[in-house]
C-alpha cells in the first residue's frame, strides 16, 4: 500500500497504524523489510536521524497507542495511562554509571507488587548479546508504586542504526514508573516526572549512581549563514584584553562541546567586560555636551547641578541600561540591519521559540534596533542566570541547560558572537 509521502508500506501493516506510529514518536516512515522498519526523524535530536526499530516492538507500541498510550513532549519516552506506566528514556552519565557486574553490591527496597516486571534485581544477563544489564527497582511502602531502571521495553525501543542490512539490537536502559491507581495522562505523567526526579537525584547524592533523564532536544531547521574567511593572514591589529579573549575563546570551546546555554553567558560576559568603560565614556561625554553648553555658567547653581545630575543618574544606571548604551556606543545601526536582514526562519518574532524575551523588529520606528536587542539579550541572559522559584517570575521561566529553548539558541549565539566582536573592535 503506497503512503502519502511515496515509501511502501509493509504488507502486514495499515497505513493507519504506520501513521500512528509516526504521530506518537515525531518519525517520518521510510521503509520496512520482513523484520524491521525504518524510519526518518521529523527533527535532528540527540539521536541518528534514521534508525530502524523491530516489527515486534512496532506491534506493541500500536497496542499501546491503540489504549491512548504515546510519546512525550518534553522527553524521550512513553506514557501508558490505561496500563499505569510511564517510561522514560535516561542518560548514563560517566563512570558513575551502575554496571550490571556492580548491581549485586547494593540492596533495593523492593516488596511484593501487583505490577508485571520483565526483570528481577540485582542484573539481567543476556546470554545471546554476553552482557548484563543493571536492574535496580524501588517500591513504595503501600506497594502501590515502583520505580525501577533495566532494559528497555518496545514501547521505549530507540531507533537502532541499519548497516549493511543488519542491525544491533540493544535495550538501553530506561526508567519505569509502575503505578497501580489508573490515571490520566497528564496526571500520570506528573507524577512519574516528579518520582523520576527524586528517585536519580537520590541515587546520585546516596548511592554515587549518575542518570539522568534525557530531553526530547527538537532543533528547529533554522538557516546558516556562513561568512566568508578572508583569506589574508595578517600581522594582529585589534588589541583583545586577556580576560575578553579567553571569555570569548571559551564560548568557541563550549559550542564544540554543544555548550549551550554556557557559550551563550561566555559572550554576555565579553559584553560585560566593557560596560565600566564605555559607560565611563557616555558619562564623560554627556558631562563634555553640558560644558559646551552655550547657557552653561559655572556661577550658577542650575548649571553646576546639570553636571551632577548626569554623574548621578550615570552612577545609578542599571546593566540593562548599560547594556544598551554599550551596544549603541560600539555597534552601528547599519550592522544590526545587516543582520536582520538574513533568513532567520521567524526565530526573532514575537511567535519564536524563545519564549520570554524581546522580539526584534527592524521596522519599529518607535524603538531604536539598538535598543530592542539590548532588551532581548539581557532578558535571555536572566533568565539562564536565575532560577528563583518565585510567582514573580512564573511568565519568564529559567531557560533550563536540556531544554528545546536552549536547543534553539543558535540565532541568538551568532547575534550575540556578532556583537561581541564589534565591541572588541570599537574599543580600540
Amino acid at each position: 500500500m503506497p503512503s502519502t509521502d511515496g515509501a511502501a508500506f509493509p504488507s502486514d501493516f495499515e497505513a493507519a497504524e504506520i501513521k500512528a506510529i509516526e504521530r506518537a514518536n515525531g518519525w517520518r516512515f521510510a521503509e520496512s523489510n520482513a523484520d524491521y522498519l525504518t524510519f526518518e526523524l521529523n527533527h535532528v535530536t540527540w539521536r541518528r536521524e534514521v534508525g530502524v526499530i523491530p516489527v515486534e516492538a512496532a506491534r506493541v507500541m500500536l497496542n499501546s497507542i491503540s489504549q491512548g498510550g504515546g510519546g512525550m513532549d518534553e522527553f524521550e519516552g512513553w506514557v501508558d495511562a490505561k496500563a499505569g506506566l510511564v517510561e522514560f528514556s535516561i542518560s548514563m552519565d560517566g563512570i558513575g554509571a551502575l554496571r550490571g557486574s556492580t548491581a549485586d553490591r547494593f540492596t533495593y527496597d523492593v516488596h511484593p507488587c501487583h505490577h508485571s516486571h520483565e526483570f528481577e534485581p540485582p542484573h539481567f544477563e543476556d546470554e545471546i548479546k554476553r552482557h548484563i544489564h543493571p536492574v535496580l527497582r524501588v517500591t513504595s511502602r503501600d506497594r502501590s508504586t515502583c520505580v525501577e531502571i533495566s532494559p528497555s521495553s518496545p514501547l521505549c525501543a530507540p531507533l537502532m542504526p541499519l548497516e549493511d542490512n543488519r542491525t544491533r539490537d540493544r535495550r538501553p536502559a530506561t526508567l519505569k514508573v509502575h503505578f497501580d491507581a489508573r490515571l490520566e495522562r497528564d496526571e500520570i505523567l506528573h507524577k512519574a516526572l516528579d518520582l523520576a526526579n527524586s528517585f536519580l537525584f537520590e541515587l546520585n547524592v546516596r548511592n554515587r549512581i549518575l542518570y539522568s533523564l534525557r530531553p526530547k532536544l527538537e532543533r528547529l531547521a533554522v538557516t546558516r549563514h556562513a561568512i566568508p574567511a578572508n583569506r589574508d593572514v595578517r600581522f594582529p591589529k585589534i588589541a583583545v584584553p586577556q580576560d575578553a579573549a579567553a571569555l570569548f575563546a571559551a564560548s568557541q570551546q563550549l559550542s564544540a562541546r554543544d555548550g549551550s546555554v554556557l557559550t551563550y553567558l561566555s559572550l554576555y560576559q565579553v559584553l560585560e567586560h566593557y560596560f565600566p568603560a564605555v559607560h565611563r565614556r557616555e558619562a564623560v561625554r554627556k558631562v563634555r555636551r553640558i560644558l559646551r553648553s552655550v547657557d552653561f555658567d559655572e556661577h550658577r547653581d542650575s548649571s553646576v547641578m546639570k553636571i551632577l545630575s548626569s554623574v548621578e543618574r550615570s552612577h545609578g544606571a542599571s546593566e540593562g541600561e548599560q547594556l544598551r548604551t554599550l551596544l549603541e556606543e560600539c555597534v552601528s545601526d547599519a550592522k544590526l540591519k545587516d543582520f536582520f536582514s538574513l533568513d532567520h526562519s521567524g526565530h526573532f518574532n514575537r511567535n519564536g521559540p524563545i519564549s520570554g524575551v524581546n522580539p526584534i523588529n527592524p521596522k519599529n520606528e518607535k524603538e531604536p534596533l539598538a535598543s530592542q536587542v539590548a532588551k532581548r539579550v539581557y532578558q535571555l541572559r536572566n533568565r539562564i542566570v536565575h532560577a528563583k522559584d518565585d510567582v514573580r517570575f512564573s511568565e519568564s521561566k529559567v531557560l533550563l541547560p536540556t531544554s528545546r529553548e536552549a536547543c534553539n539558541l543558535g540565532p541568538d549565539f551568532h547575534l550575540l558572537r556578532m556583537l561581541a566582536i564589534e565591541v572588541i573592535v570599537d574599543n580600540q
